[in-house]
């Protein structure tokens, strides 16, 4: 009478050892891939429904990346702060801020555009500036876009399956498009030993006065100019790893227009190697915000890159 227990005993301790070991191995697997928020970006304090609408973020620093490329194509358009967050939500929810080389059918980058359906070549989709920018040509022929829903907005442009996802980002892309358009002060931030994105960004015209800059920082300030546009380089020193810039932005006045390009600095400092932003009052250093020893005149940045 025995035997039987015993044996059901031994296969139930072999299934719990199998179990234990697909579970491991699962981990294992997905250990490299799993999305470990590396930047924070803050919202607005409390708890009210203000607050709701605009919560705390965490996100990866390719998401963060993404998103204030995004944003920041939007600002040298002139594009509306509405259509910047109906653009980040969408990207938000077609690929989760990632510039996708897959998807559904033909879809590919951060919108998930297709090519088949008229929206440039793969390679053009992939560059985000081109892409953001793509989408908000569709956005602003959508009749009355600023006074309908998110979802609807987005939807008109995206004719999604799903065309009531995209309204569930719109907190999250309130947050970010604040964060990244000239907030004062300036919160967001990454982690040191952040992972940089895997996607290739397309080689950019250097802006002029960077002759004397390092690579490195010819790179930072051509994404940037490319991005956001708008800048003069004024100077370059510190055998060319530091440029102060000076910025102009469609619709903003120097001082947000000067935190805006230091927000793009930050939110691409992992990926352009950017170690030091001074804007206004501010200093982003050792991956994160301290004031100044010496304020800077509004609408102008000093980026410094490693060496």
């Amino acid at each position: 009478m025995r035997k039987p227990v015993k044996n059901s005993l031994i296969v139930a301790g072999v299934v719990c050892l199998l179990a234990a070991a697909v579970t491991a191995g699962l981990l294992i697997w997905r250990n490299p891939f799993a999305d470990r928020p590396e930047c924070t970006v803050p919202g607005l304090p409390g708890t009210g429904a203000e607050a709701a609408a605009s919560p705390t973020v965490e996100l990866t620093v390719a998401q963060l990346h993404h998103a204030s490329t995004i944003n920041a194509v939007g600002l040298s358009r002139g594009i509306p702060e509405r259509g910047r967050i109906i653009a980040v939500a969408t990207a938000y929810q077609e690929s989760s801020l990632r510039n996708r080389a897959d998807g559904d059918r033909d879809s590919v980058g951060l919108f998930q555009q297709r090519p088949s359906q008229g929206w440039g070549t793969t390679q053009e989709i992939l560059d985000p500036v081109y892409s953001a920018g793509k989408f908000y040509d569709a956005l602003l022929e959508v009749d009355d876009w600023a006074q309908l829903p998110l979802t609807e907005a987005a939807q008109k442009v995206q004719q999604s399956a799903f065309p009531d996802a995209y309204a569930k980002w719109e907190p999250q892309a309130t947050t970010l498009v604040r964060a990244l358009s000239g907030a004062d002060p300036l919160e967001l931030g990454c982690r040191a030993g952040g992972h940089r994105p895997t996607a290739v960004a397309p080689d950019r015209p250097a802006p002029a006065g960077t002759e004397d800059a390092t690579p490195q920082l010819t790179a930072a300030l051509a994404a940037a100019d490319a991005e956001l546009g708008g800048l003069t380089v004024r100077e370059v020193t510190d055998e060319g790893r530091s440029a102060t810039v000076a910025v102009s932005v469609p619709d903003l006045a120097a001082d947000p227009a000067g935190r805006s390009l230091a927000a793009l600095a930050v939110a691409h400092g992992t990926d352009l190697s950017i170690t030091d932003v001074a804007v206004d009052r501010q200093l982003w250093t050792d991956f994160d915000w301290r004031t100044a020893d010496q304020p800077i005149e509004p609408g102008v940045v000093r980026l410094t890159v490693a060496p």
